[in-house]
């Protein structure tokens, strides 16, 4: 049962990431990325949190609890990634600029596959590991099935709209596989890490991350929102892909992205709701 759980990890990691980013690419226009990216200051604000002031603050965080390297490698490895997918999402549970935060989720996911190979190792000193090849990766299992979707919405826009929601529901019931898979086979160990700084580390570094966006993203405060979830809430598909290929050997880096996900579910879903803005309220 273990070796099966084990050996179905790497696949199911694949269809999950290369399905969310299909959907994504579904679910948007070029026109409409670059439409919500108009405002210079919000772009250029948004570009220098997501890639040197939330990794830094990982390291920071890390350091300053003392987490094991594997735990560390993980905080700094997420805080590197790209928005999250739910991002979008929580900025429209709460009446945010959704397009502002849909066009910072593909932006970043765009810059990602770039800087995480090149800049990886300077966030994370002695990590060790073929660039050539974490790049290709990148861009086989998330770049091409993201053109392919804009392909497709560009030149067939009704076969988009019904394949977007089929291929959404794919990445939905993969992530909830991969979840089980791994709760299944190192529950003692997550149990364990409630137990450690990584808990705390993995809090602060969410609520941080929240802070920093939306204080970026005054004065509007749809557009604090926007930018608040999309600097908190991370990419862990393109996360779990690199530590499955980076870090395959240790655990806890997988189990730290793990618990970043959890959180961000547990702070940002109620959150969504309490900050949500009432109807002509800007």
């Amino acid at each position: 049962m273990i070796e099966f759980l084990s050996n179905s990890l790497t696949p199911v990691i694949l269809i999950y990431v290369v399905s969310a980013m299909l959907a994504l690419g579904l679910s948007q226009t070029v026109n409409q990325i670059f439409d919500s990216l108009r405002n210079v200051r919000i772009t250029l604000s948004a570009v220098v949190a997501s890639y040197i002031i939330l990794p830094l603050i990982a390291v920071s965080i890390a350091t300053l609890f003392g987490l094991d390297p594997a735990l560390r490698f993980g905080l700094v490895l997420m805080s590197m990634a790209a928005g999250a997918e739910i991002g979008p999402l929580l900025t429209a549970n709460s009446n945010g600029n959704v397009r502002l935060a849909g066009g910072l989720l593909v932006i970043s996911i765009a810059i990602t596959i770039v800087y995480l190979p090149v800049m990886l190792g300077v966030f994370l000193p002695g990590v060790h590991f073929p660039l050539g090849h974490l790049l290709i990766k990148l861009c086989v299992t998330v770049v091409a099935p993201l053109i392919l979707g804009f392909f497709i919405r560009s030149r067939f826009e009704k076969i988009a709209n019904t394949a977007e929601k089929y291929i959404y529901a794919i990445s939905r019931i993969f992530v909830i596989v991969l979840t089980v898979i791994v709760v299944l086979l190192y529950y003692r160990r997550i149990i364990d890490l409630f137990g450690t700084y990584a808990v705390l580390a993995g809090f602060l570094y969410v609520v941080g991350g929240f802070g920093i966006g939306y204080l970026l993203g005054l004065p509007e405060r749809g557009t604090s929102l926007a930018m608040g979830y999309m600097h908190s809430a991370r990419n862990a598909s393109v996360a779990i892909m690199v530590a499955n290929d980076v870090f395959h050997d240790q655990v806890d880096v997988m189990l730290m992205i793990a618990l970043l996900v959890i959180f961000m579910l547990i702070i940002l879903v109620p959150l969504s709701v309490i900050l949500k803005v009432k109807p002509g309220a800007e």
